[in-house]
């Protein structure tokens, strides 16, 4: 069933909460004695506040909610925050969607639309967002464009991931993780104070687990450390400094076969049979593909032998950074500094897109924030700051082995980003304040790189398409018999362009009652363009998003229950969205196209009660009506229908596609968490049960709009059950996760070339189960 909700209903029904909160505070039992709710101190605004009083739409997880859900990629917070979908796409590219805002970016070419970094260091790259969680303190998801503070590609919002640091007591932790799949994982930290103004703290993780595919795909093979110093010059000047290394291996991210047919029709029944699984190559070797027979050999260049789908695929990623943040406190304000330098190497083959991606590439970025804040007791209170990125990208060879068509890429692409922002916020009175925010933007970048491609052309085929008897042909294209190859013209592309770009923020807060915010604002925000191969216009221009918030943040009955509601309504434009295009010479490249317009509205309601000392309740919904005003893009034309089921008109050779009206991808239109953890004494220890389930409706996961990519309506359940000794000194957890063994799409890709004949499709994880242990010193 769907329902509407006009926004205007919304925004009224938001500013409705203040007097109803007044009105709650006053008559709530404030003297109620016992545990409270957990504060959760966050720096979504680059300044320590309780997450209670921070005026903007946030949700923060604490260290232990991540320990407890057994988070260890950012995949994992898809469960937990309701506005962010994260997907995985073929190698380590997560692909992050907040509400609906987002791209399927599958290269170096195109930027996500939601910022993640670390302890204060964006990371450019999407695929290097990855081995960083373990040792945290807690992960925060600013929800709407971050133009002011966080700048460039935050368009849908930012992710904040913050490590622990190291602090003048000596300590230790261990854990351990043994599960079905042949799961094992091993983590540990050691917090060493060197003297009264020097700290260390080491930590460390290893994953190893079999693949949830039956050729072994979506397995884990991990390994990653981070060391850090806390030195203190003096009372007024501290200097962290940390590095970190992660390496990713194993076989990588798969995929099961969608062979046609209706949604969720996977092949056999069954959604964890990989690409690489004999069955699969079954389906690949019986279809013929247009006129085309079987896969190019890589490299491209060396003769172009032909091949089977590829079965030996492996990830082979190694990642590495440094970094340092300065703090130094005068009676003016606070001078923070934050220098970086991050290094990645890619080398891996995937067919989870139901075609091979091989790639080798290189990544550097330098980074550099600087921003000075003003003390926040005073009535007028500022931040201001610069910030530069210099990225260096270097691909080659990436090959992408489609069948019908293969290409071999080569180029070096280059960033350089330069922004200064500000934010002003005056106190009118104790309990309300205005805020006003900018920041100028300005982005240089360049490609530079070979683009060579071919086409292959089974004779046997073509002949049999002249032929009036209509007379199948022998099947002498399998093997490269009867087979011809076809280059295209290749494409060598030198590119320069720069963007430049004033975002702004405007809000107002009131504290109602001590425990009680009211907040609103405005705030803009865009990501950068950038280029892509084709013989023409190979520029993409930034989008760019306008979103509005009415929010209210609550505590009642002596801070054992909290409500909090957010309203919001975004204009998108210029949304990029990157897929298969053909270009005017035929070539067949992944083109990111800006391709309209789309309104996004909503409602957010965030609660939890701790109905006893022992009984907390948790519940988290939100409500998304997001809608293409005008989405409309191009399709090759080969002669077979398109692979859509928007409007579709052949034009030459492409077809015009329009899918406006649509909603977006990954916008579902209720999302639902609800959490229940209980409490008992046992003894000097307690035992914890908690059960946490996550429901959405009808989920599009892909850009055709196909009944393939439906992901059904679904709840996905997890249970715990501890035994914590008292203080905390060990416990040890029984779990299991997705109870009902529900299959859950994650990206449903068309083969690029086949019409709709297969598709592949990435799960989310099947029923998993196993004991962790921990103890701390």
């Amino acid at each position: 069933m769907s329902v509407r909700i006009p926004v205007r209903r919304l925004l009224l029904g938001g500013m409705a909460v203040a007097p109803l909160c007044a009105w709650a505070q006053e008559t709530a039992d404030s003297a109620a004695g016992g545990a409270t709710l957990q504060e959760i101190v966050v720096t979504a605004q680059r300044r320590q506040e309780s997450l209670q009083t921070a005026a903007l739409p946030v949700s923060a997880l604490s260290a232990e909610q991540l320990a407890r859900s057994g988070v260890s990629k950012v995949q994992d917070l898809t469960q937990l925050i309701p506005a962010l979908q994260v997907s995985q796409a073929a190698g380590p590219y997560p692909l992050y969607f907040l509400r609906g805002v987002g791209n399927f970016n599958g290269n170096s070419l195109s930027d996500a639309a939601v910022a993640l970094s670390v302890d204060g260091v964006y990371i450019a790259r999407p695929s290097s967002t990855v081995g960083m969680f373990y040792d945290l303190d807690r992960v925060e998801v600013l929800k709407g464009p971050q133009g002011t503070l966080y700048g460039r590609n935050a368009t849908g919002g930012a992710i904040n991931v913050i490590t622990r640091k190291p602090t003048d007591e000596f300590g230790a932790d261990a854990g351990m993780d043994v599960g079905n799949y042949d799961l094992v994982k091993v983590d540990g930290d050691l917090n060493l104070p060197l003297n009264d103004r020097i700290a260390t703290r080491f930590s460390a993780q290893s994953i190893d687990r079999h693949g949830y595919l039956s050729d072994g795909t979506d397995d884990e093979n991990a390994r990653a450390a981070r060391a850090q110093l806390r030195a203190k010059a003096t009372d007024t000047l501290t200097l962290n400094v940390g590095a970190d290394f992660y390496h990713q291996g194993g076989r990588g991210p798969g995929a099961g076969v969608l062979p046609g047919g209706g949604r969720n029709g996977f092949l056999d029944g069954n959604p964890r049979i990989g690409m690489n699984d004999p069955r699969a190559g079954a389906i690949f070797s019986q279809t013929l593909v247009f006129p085309a027979a079987d896969f190019l050999g890589p490299p491209l260049q060396k003769g172009l032998a032909f091949a089977p789908m590829p079965t030996s695929v492996f990830q082979n990623n190694n990642y590495w950074g440094v970094s340092g943040t300065l703090d130094w406190a005068t009676d003016a304000g606070t001078l923070t500094v934050i220098p970086a330098y991050r290094h990645s190497k890619l080398d891996f083959h995937s067919t989870s897109p139901s075609f091979l991606i091989a790639q080798q590439e290189s990544d550097e970025q330098t980074s550099l924030e600087a921003r000075f804040a003003s003390p926040e007791s005073r009535p007028w209170s500022y931040l201001g700051g610069v910030y530069y990125l210099d990225e260096n990208i270097h691909v080659g060879p990436a090959v992408y082995d489609q069948e019908y068509n293969a290409s071999v890429q080569a180029y070096e692409t280059k960033t350089r980003s330069f922004a200064a922002f500000g934010r002003l916020r005056y106190s009118f009175t104790d309990t309300l304040r205005l805020t006003g925010g900018a920041r100028w933007t300005r982005d240089e970048k360049s490609l530079a790189g070979e683009y060579d491609s071919a086409q292959s052309l089974c004779l046997p085929f073509l002949g049999w398409s002249a032929n009036p008897a209509r007379v199948p042909p022998p099947p002498l294209c399998l093997g490269g018999v009867g087979q011809i190859v076809a280059p295209n013209p290749a494409i060598n592309l030198h590119a320069s362009n720069s963007w430049s770009r004033a975002t702004w923020r405007v809000a107002g807060e009131w504290d109602v009652r001590p425990q009680s915010l009211a907040y609103a604002g405005v705030e803009t925000g865009f990501k950068s363009g950038g280029f892509y191969f084709t013989h023409d216009n190979p520029v993409y221009n930034p989008e760019k998003v306008v979103a509005y918030t009415l929010g209210s943040k609550n505590r009642f009955l002596g801070n054992r229950l909290q409500v909090n509601l957010e309203a919001f309504y975004w204009e998108y434009r210029d949304q990029q969205i990157s897929h298969i295009v053909a270009d005017s010479l035929g070539v067949v490249v992944f083109a990111t196209q800006n391709v309209g317009k789309a309104t996004i509205k909503g409602a957010e309601l965030e609660t939890q009660y701790l109905l006893t000392d022992t009984t907390l309740l948790a519940a988290d919904a939100q409500y998304l009506d997001s809608s293409y005003d005008s989405f409309a893009y191009t399709l090759p034309n080969f002669g077979a229908p398109a692979t859509t089921s928007c409007a579709a008109t052949p034009v030459g050779t492409v077809y015009d596609v329009n899918c406006s009206g649509r909603t977006p991808p990954q916008s579902p239109r209720w999302t639902l968490d609800l959490g229940l953890q209980q409490t008992i004494p046992v003894g000097p220890g307690s035992i914890v049960a908690e059960a946490n389930t996550h429901y959405q409706t009808v989920t599009l996961v892909g850009l055709e709009f196909l009944p393939q990519e439906m992901q059904g309506a679904y709840w996905w359940t997890d249970l715990n059950l501890s035994y914590r000794a008292d203080r905390g000194r060990w416990s040890v957890t029984a779990y299991v996760d997705n109870v009902s063994n529900t299959t859950v799409l994650n990206v449903v890709t068309p083969q690029p070339l086949a019409g709709g004949a297969i598709f592949s499709a990435s799960v989310r994880p099947p029923r998993t189960y196993g004991v962790r242990g921990a103890v701390s010193f």
